[in-house]
C-alpha cells in the first residue's frame, strides 16, 4: 500500500512538471531499442538497470517503467481454444448425415403414413353385353404402419350405368363407407351394376379412396393406378327403320321404326327420340309421343321382344336435297326424364327429294302466297292448277282437297266440277267426273276451282286447304307406284275497328258551364267522348288522331284509357290506345271551351274535327282503319235538349 502511494506521488510530480509553463524543455534524445528479452507472460515487472536521464521526458518514461503493477490488475495471456472449431465441424457433419437419412426415409417409403402404401385394385369382366349385369370387386389394401380412418370408397361409372335395384337407378358416382382400415388390412368390396352402351364401345370404371389419419382433420385421397377398362360386346337393343328413299316435295310418307331387344334381362324405362330436319312435318304417330312430337317411352322390353313406332309426315324441300330423320334410344337421364342419358343405338331414315312428280299451285282470290287475307265475312274463290313436271306421262290422276277451319261448315263449299263429300269432308276430282284426268302428258296442266263462303262471324276466323294429287306412272324400285303431289294454303278473315264520338254536358266526369244554345261573347264548356271498339279479332297499336278548330280552347281536363297528347300550337290531339281485346271498347273524355263570335251567329260550329282510328289486326296482321265525323255544338235530343241547341245566338 505504501509503495502504491509513493508511485502515485511520483506520477503527480511528473504530471506537474510536464504541464508547468515555466519549465524548460530540453531537446529530446532518441534512444536505441534494446535487445534484452523480457518475459511478459505472467508479470509486467521488468528488472533492468536504472539509467540516468538528463531529459525530463526520459525521466518520466523511466519512472513509468519502474512502476510496479499491482497483482490484482495483472493481465495474463488468454489460452488458445481450438476445441470450438472441432465442435462446429462435428455439428455440420451430423446435420448433413441427418438430412440424408431423412431424404432416404421419405423416398423409400419408410415414413409412418403415405398414399403410396395404399393399393386399390379393380377386377371385373373385360367383355360384357349391353344391358347385362356386370360383377365387380374392388380391393383396398393398407400397407402403412398405422391405420387409416374415415375411409370412403368413391367409384365413378361411365354414362348410362344403372343399378340392379328395382326400379333401377342411374349411377354416376357411388360413395361406399369403409370406416377404418387397419395396418396391412385388406378390404374387398363386391359390386353389381348394369352396363349400357353402343356395340364395341370401350368404357372405364375408376375408384378413389378418401381417408384421414389419426391426429389430423384433413382428408387425403388415393386414386386407383389403373381403371377397369371393358368393352360392350353387343348393344342391348337395336333400331331398324323402314321408309322409302326417294320422295317428292310435299309428299306424305310413312316411317316405321322397329326396336329389338338383345339383352338377356328385361330393359326398363327406355327412351326413343327423333331429330327431324326442317323439311319434315309430323302428321301422326302410333303410339303417341310422351313429350312434344319426338320422344317416346318404352316402360319394359323383354328379352328378344320387339316393338314398333309408326310415323307419318310430309317431306318438303328443294330438288336433290337430302333429308335425314335421326333416331336414338337409351336410358333416361336422372336430371331430365325426356333426355337419353346414354345412347344404346342410333339409326337414320334418309330421303332424297326428287323433282316434283306433280306441281300443285293454289290461289285464293288470285292470291298465290298460300296465306291470303280476306275481308270480314266475304266469299272467296279457290283455284287449283296441277302440272305434270315429269318427262313421262302419268295416268288416272285424282285430286283431293281437304278443307278445315272455324270459318267454314258443310254448307260453305261449292265444289264446282268436283264432288264435295260431307261424310269425309273432302272435295274430289277424278277420271269419273273429269275425263281429261285419265292421261296427263309431260308439261300439261289441269285446272279446277271451287268457292268458299264463311259461316257466321267467329273470332279469329280462318280456313285451311290441303291439296293431295295421286297418279300412276311406270314403277321405280325406290319410289312409290302411287305418287303424291301436295300443297297447302290458308285464308284468314280480317277483323274491323269502330270509332264513335259524341258531345255532352255535365257528365259524371266533368262539370260544364255556359249558356245553351251558345251566345256571342259568353264561353260555354262541353265534354267530348271518343269510343274505339274492336271486332272479332284482337286489335293492336290502336291510335286516334284529330284536332280542335281555331276558336275552340283545350282545358286540359281529360280521362282516357291510354294516353292523350295535345299540341297547343298545331291544336292537334292524339289518343294512343294500344291493344283492344276482341269485342271490347275503350273510351276517352275531355273538356273544351267555346266563346262564339258574331260571325258565327246562326251557325252550329264544329268543336272537334274529323277523327281517324288506325290499328292492326292481331290475328291477320293486316291494317285496320275507321273514322268518325266532326263533333259540333249540337247536343243530342235524347239527353233532353231542345232541337237546334247548338245554333249560336246573340
Amino acid at each position: 500500500m505504501l509503495k502504491r502511494l509513493q508511485d502515485e506521488e511520483q506520477i503527480d510530480e511528473m504530471r506537474k512538471q510536464l504541464y508547468d509553463r515555466g519549465s524548460e524543455v530540453s531537446k529530446i534524445v532518441r534512444h536505441e531499442l534494446s535487445d534484452n528479452k523480457v518475459d511478459i507472460t505472467r508479470n509486467w515487472n521488468v528488472n533492468q538497470p536504472a539509467r540516468k536521464t538528463t531529459d525530463f521526458r526520459e525521466a518520466m518514461v523511466e519512472n513509468i517503467q519502474e512502476v510496479e503493477l499491482s497483482p490484482d490488475i495483472m493481465v495474463e495471456e488468454a489460452p488458445r481454444r481450438r476445441y470450438r472449431s472441432f465442435i462446429m465441424i462435428g455439428s455440420l457433419l451430423i446435420f448433413i448425415i441427418g438430412a440424408a437419412l431423412s431424404t432416404l426415409y421419405v423416398f423409400f417409403g419408410a415414413n409412418t403414413i403415405s398414399g403410396n402404401n395404399i393399393q386399390i385394385d379393380i377386377s371385373g369382366q373385360p367383355l360384357v353385353g349391353g344391358g347385362e349385369v356386370m360383377d365387380l370387386e374392388i380391393t383396398v389394401t393398407n400397407n402403412n404402419s398405422v391405420p387409416i380412418d374415415a375411409a370412403t370408397l368413391i367409384v365413378k361409372y361411365p354414362a348410362g350405368t344403372r343399378s340392379t335395384d328395382d326400379p333401377p337407378k342411374n349411377l354416376y358416382e357411388e360413395r361406399i363407407p369403409l370406416n377404418q382400415i387397419g395396418i396391412n388390412q385388406v378390404q374387398k368390396i363386391p359390386l353389381h351394376i348394369i352396363v349400357y352402351g353402343e356395340e364395341n364401345a370401350t368404357q372405364e370404371i375408376s375408384a378413389t379412396v378418401e381417408y384421414r389419419v389419426n391426429g389430423s382433420n384433413s382428408f387425403f385421397t388415393k386414386d386407383s393406378q389403373t381403371p377397369l377398362a371393358y368393352r360392350i360386346s353387343s348393344a342391348p337393343l337395336t333400331l331398324r327403320v323402314d321408309s322409302i328413299e326417294k320422295v317428292a316435295s310435299g309428299q306424305l310418307i310413312d316411317v316405321v321404326l322397329t326396336i329389338d331387344s338383345n339383352a338377356s334381362t328385361p330393359l326398363k324405362d327406355i327412351l326413343v327420340t327423333a331429330s327431324y330436319p326442317n323439311g319434315f312435318e309430323l302428321k301422326k304417330s302410333d303410339p303417341e309421343p310422351v313429350y312434344g312430337q319426338n320422344v317416346w317411352k318404352i316402360d319394359e322390353l323383354l328379352p328378344e321382344q320387339s316393338t314398333k313406332i309408326k310415323l307419318q309426315g310430309v317431306v318438303s324441300g328443294l330438288t336433290e336435297e337430302a333429308l335425314h330423320i335421326n333416331f336414338s334410344a337409351g336410358p333416361a337421364s336422372v336430371n331430365n326424364q325426356f333426355i337419353v342419358e346414354a345412347t344404346l343405338d342410333e339409326v337414320s331414315a334418309s330421303f332424297l327429294i326428287e323433282k316434283p312428280f306433280i306441281d300443285v299451285n293454289i290461289a285464293i282470290d288470285s292470291d298465290t302466297d298460300r296465306a291470303a287475307i280476306i275481308g270480314e265475312g266475304k266469299s272467296s274463290t279457290v283455284s287449283v292448277s296441277v302440272k305434270n313436271t315429269l318427262d313421262e306421262t302419268v295416268y288416272d290422276m285424282t285430286v283431293e282437297v281437304i278443307p278445315s277451319g272455324n270459318a267454314i261448315d258443310q254448307n260453305s263449299i261449292e265444289g264446282g266440277s268436283g264432288f264435295y263429300d260431307s261424310n269425309t269432308n273432302s272435295i274430289k276430282w277424278a277420271v269419273a267426273n273429269n275425263p281429261n284426268f285419265d292421261r296427263i302428258l309431260p308439261g300439261e296442266t289441269r285446272s279446277l276451282s271451287f268457292s268458299v263462303t264463311p259461316n257466321a262471324l267467329r273470332t279469329a276466323a280462318s280456313y285451311g286447304l290441303e291439296v293431295n294429287v295421286f297418279a300412276r306412272r311406270v314403277a321405280d324400285s325406290s319410289a312409290l307406284e302411287t305418287l303424291i303431289g301436295s300443297n297447302k294454303a290458308e285464308a284468314k278473315f280480317s277483323s274491323h275497328v269502330t270509332l264513335n264520338s259524341q258531345v255532352g254536358r255535365n257528365s259524371s266526369r266533368f262539370s260544364d258551364s255556359g249558356p245553351i244554345p251558345p251566345k256571342v261573347g259568353e264561353a260555354s264548356t262541353y265534354t267530348i267522348t271518343l269510343v274505339a271498339e274492336a271486332g272479332p279479332n284482337d286489335v293492336t297499336g290502336a291510335k286516334v288522331e284529330t284536332s280542335l278548330p281555331l276558336y275552340v280552347d283545350w282545358l286540359n281536363e281529360f280521362e282516357a284509357e291510354g294516353n292523350i297528347v295535345y299540341n297547343s300550337v298545331s291544336k292537334k290531339l292524339e289518343w294512343t290506345i294500344g291493344n283492344i281485346p276482341l269485342g271490347q271498347r275503350k273510351e276517352a273524355s275531355f273538356q273544351v271551351s267555346f266563346k262564339p263570335s258574331v260571325s258565327q251567329v246562326g251557325d252550329t260550329p264544329v268543336l272537334l274535327n274529323k277523327q281517324t282510328l288506325e290499328a292492326k289486326d292481331g290475328f291477320t296482321g293486316s291494317d285496320l282503319q275507321d273514322s268518325a265525323s266532326a263533333v259540333t255544338t249540337e247536343l243530342s235530343t235524347e239527353m233532353g235538349f231542345a232541337p237546334k241547341n247548338g245554333v249560336v245566338s246573340n
